[in-house]
């Protein structure tokens, strides 16, 4: 990357204000493996790329690539056994069509999934949704496509934050902290980004505690994960070995990202995106080992599953990550952390 005055400056005076940064690496001792303690979480539903969320009461199952009639698929959070389906899916009023991650109310009572086909965020009380089959969700106002939440968590009953989408041109992107107004719909760019990365394209995942008053924002393409206050102000940055050197976009590290009452979790490949199958032909590669920092952002132990993450969700209460995984005979499990 190539480093103008600008920049320069910019980090001059942000390293002037941070002097807490971490630095990690994943040594041998600090891992655990876990892949033969990862039990099967059993279900006859289809799923090809299950994406796990979970509320006080439920564990949540969406699979954008699998048609089936309903969207979002209810298990009980405490015996993993599925209890019922919601979310209808079609093209009429009130169905789901293109839906993405979804977000749950401060009372953990109610669901806003967006519908990006129809740009339009609708919401579900999920207890009536489960007990009646032809629930229609309300519908909230339109929301513009030029920058977008993909994910998000409310802090409120009206205001939600999370990783906007700043779309550059038909093919390009970049990813940034955004702040979401539910009821009129607006949308705008929200707390500060790391200096070197302002003018980068970006991705990443995002996670706010309530309880510790703190953001996370996980980069994809750099070694980098910053932990921000509530009104956005960048605390301290954690660095992999790489930081920001990702060999023209060749290497990926961070994926999902979560704050705990004592952690901050996270997925990690630190390693090539693509590797290439016997007909040369190249596939994408996920993590295998999730991180767990401390939130003080120092290492303190990481666990090895063995088995690509696609997406992953951590139940506190019961001491269990949650993973779906991509190259797992039975593509959803959990196993024990401490």
């Amino acid at each position: 990357m190539k480093l103008t005055l600008y920049s320069l400056l910019l980090l001059f005076s942000f390293g002037c204000k941070q002097n807490i940064d971490k630095h990690f690496k994943v040594s041998p001792d600090k891992i655990i493996n876990v892949s033969n303690q990862i039990i099967d979480i059993e279900t006859d539903l289809l799923f090809a790329y299950p994406i796990p969320k979970i509320s006080n009461k439920y564990l949540f199952i969406i699979d954008p690539l699998i048609p089936q009639e309903k969207k979002i698929h209810v298990f009980d959070k405490v015996s993993l056994k599925h209890i019922g389906s919601i979310g209808i899916t079609g093209e009429g009023p009130g169905e789901l069509s293109n839906t993405g991650d979804f977000a749950l109310t401060p009372n953990q009572e109610d669901l806003w999934i967006p519908d990006f086909a129809k740009l339009k965020l609708f919401k579900f009380n999920i207890d009536s949704a489960l007990n009646s089959e032809d629930y229609l969700p309300y519908y909230s106002n339109d929301f513009e496509n030029d920058f977008f939440l993909s994910e998000f968590q409310f802090i409120n009953e009206n205001i939600a934050i999370g990783k906007g989408i700043e779309v550059l041109s038909s093919n390009s992107f970049r990813a940034r902290i955004g702040k979401w107004n539910i009821q009129t719909g607006k949308i705008d760019k929200f707390g500060e980004e790391h200096p070197l990365l302002l003018n980068e394209r970006t991705n990443g995942y995002f996670d706010y505690s309530e309880k510790h008053k703190l953001m996370a924002f996980a980069y994809i393409s750099h070694d980098v994960l910053t932990v921000l206050d509530p009104d956005g102000i960048i605390l301290f940055n954690i660095y992999g070995p790489k930081e920001f050197d990702n060999e023209n976009r060749k290497l990926h590290f961070f994926s999902q990202v979560f704050f705990t009452d004592n952690y901050i979790i996270t997925s990690y490949l630190g390693d090539y995106a693509f590797e290439f199958d016997n007909n040369k032909n190249p596939k994408s590669v996920q993590p295998s080992k999730i991180l767990i920092f401390n939130l003080n952002g120092e290492l303190v132990k990481a666990y090895e599953t063995d088995y690509q993450i696609w997406k992953y969700i951590i139940d506190e209460e019961n001491k269990r990550i949650i993973c779906s995984f991509m190259d797992r005979e039975q593509p959803l499990g959990y196993f024990q952390y401490d």
